[in-house]
């Protein structure tokens, strides 16, 4: 269709041709000011489709999901990175995310009960000069705009690759992440969660209204706006999953009791004010040995140095020294006494062998600073509801080992919901472990099971009441 630019023959004849694809539907209803069609000047025109919703008092309420099926026509240096005056197809920009509808459409009006939400399908023109269409349904919406709930914008889904997605809008109200997240189980996808939303496709005019919205896109790619953006260059699969994905969103918000509203503070809230504040300090050295690096097996602990005025200097173990008890640990991987160190009480017994004494030595230690269970410290965000996120994960601490990291969202406890930053720290200090962290880093849900190298019971019961988190 000549690229369908805006305003051409070609660009109309798409909208005809949408037209003619959404009158093979029942169950949805034109949604326009003239039956389909919205026209706004010059010679623009979106497409709009509407599903009733099913619940009696939740059908007023309408999830918009749309994308732009216009493109740049045949090129020219304003729009094209050439050559020009060649049709630019835009198989992916933006004729995959207008696929991705028709394919949504499909499914929704299929259900034999349908989403308790009305949902409006957009097919906005108009985008590439300025994001005309959709600007022009906030200014002048077809249906009342203080009935939106959610904006989903689905704009260049055809080349996914290795599962990249990009997400913008995402902290325009609380919740949209773990939405995200739980929608992502097997964390085949890698969502690009971007810091700010910017006026790049059809969901700004709605952020700019206070609708929280969502924006979805494979990222630019040697074909982006070329005429080489042809439909055999598609990742036809990625674009199936990432079609699965936004129905089962759309249909999860559609069906919801109830929905937040926008955030306030998001348009005004700059990346320091939430990326997790890292806490960089180091942790006062607990027995102030540095081990040697190059050891004969991994239960070796040889010390190479010894910190001044430290506890090891105090306790006499002296460089050279093998460890082979400290506290609980026996003769036990490095990397576990390394962790036990930062764990163990402020008083413990050591056994070192040392150079020409005929058997081990036993020493006892005071280290300094105090025990930590977890290893970690954490904040709060509103925009991330029942969850804590990690700003600090202690070397060698439990955390640590576990392999958790900065920025990782903690969203359960031993299969519970976090509640509240309190509890939370109430609870890994009394639960006697393994810790079952359920965590989402970068939109990939996984669950962590953390070890407090804590003693063995003994038939007796473990002391929990540490002072460190």
């Amino acid at each position: 269709m000549e690229g369908r630019e805006a305003g051409s023959t070609g660009g109309k004849a798409a909208a005809a041709y949408l037209v003619s694809e959404l009158q093979k539907f029942p169950a949805i209803e034109p949604a326009g000011t003239s039956r389909w069609t919205q026209e706004f000047a010059p010679d623009y025109r979106n497409v709009l489709a509407f599903l009733p919703g099913s619940d009696s008092d939740l059908k007023h309420e309408i999830i918009l999901v749309g994308a732009h099926y216009d493109h740049v026509g045949r090129g020219r240096p304003s729009n094209s990175y050439g050559p020009y005056g060649q049709i630019h197809n835009g198989a992916d920009d933006n004729a995959s995310g207008t696929a991705a509808l028709l394919e949504l459409i499909d499914r929704f009006t299929a259900l034999e009960i349908k989403p308790r939400r009305s949902i409006l399908f957009a097919f906005w023109d108009a985008e590439e000069i300025g994001l005309l269409g959709s600007t022009h349904w906030v200014r002048s919406p077809t249906r009342e705009i203080l009935n939106l709930r959610l904006a989903i914008n689905i704009d260049m889904l055809g080349r996914l690759r290795d599962g990249q997605l990009t997400v913008m809008g995402w902290r325009s109200s609380a919740g949209l992440r773990p939405r995200l997240t739980a929608l992502n189980p097997s964390g085949d996808l890698q969502y690009q969660f971007t810091n700010r939303v910017i006026a790049d496709s059809d969901h700004f005019p709605f952020y700019q209204a206070k609708i929280p919205c969502l924006h979805f896109d494979t990222g630019k790619h040697d074909d982006y706006h070329r005429p080489t953006d042809d439909a055999e260059r598609l990742n036809y699969h990625g674009l199936l999953r990432l079609s699965e994905m936004v129905y089962d969103l759309i249909s999860a918000a559609a069906n919801e009791q109830s929905l937040p509203a926008f955030r306030d503070r998001a348009p005004n809230e700059q990346p320091t004010d939430w990326l997790p504040k890292q806490q960089v300090e180091s942790a006062p050295p607990r027995l102030g040995v540095k081990f040697a690096i190059r050891q004969k097996s991994e239960s070796d602990a040889i010390v190479a140095e010894i910190v001044p005025a430290s506890s090891a200097h105090r306790s006499g173990i002296r460089p050279g020294d093998r460890i082979v008890k400290f506290a609980h640990w026996n003769r036990g991987k490095l990397e576990d006494l390394r962790t036990i160190i930062q764990t163990s009480p402020k008083e413990v017994t050591a056994q070192v062998e040392r150079v020409g004494e005929p058997s081990p030595i036993d020493v006892r230690v005071e280290l300094g600073g105090e025990p930590i269970r977890v290893g970690i410290s954490w904040q709060t965000d509103d925009a991330y509801p029942n969850s804590i996120v990690l700003n600090r994960v202690l070397p060698d601490s439990p955390a640590d080992r576990a392999g958790m990291k900065v920025a990782d969202i903690v969203t359960m406890l031993d299969g519970n919901p976090i509640s509240s930053d309190q509890i939370f720290r109430e609870q890994i200090l009394k639960t006697a472990g393994p810790l079952l962290l359920t965590i989402d880093r970068d939109g990939r849900p996984m669950d962590i099971s953390v070890n407090l190298f804590l003693p063995p019971l003994n038939g007796t019961t473990r002391d929990a009441d540490s002072t460190g988190n």
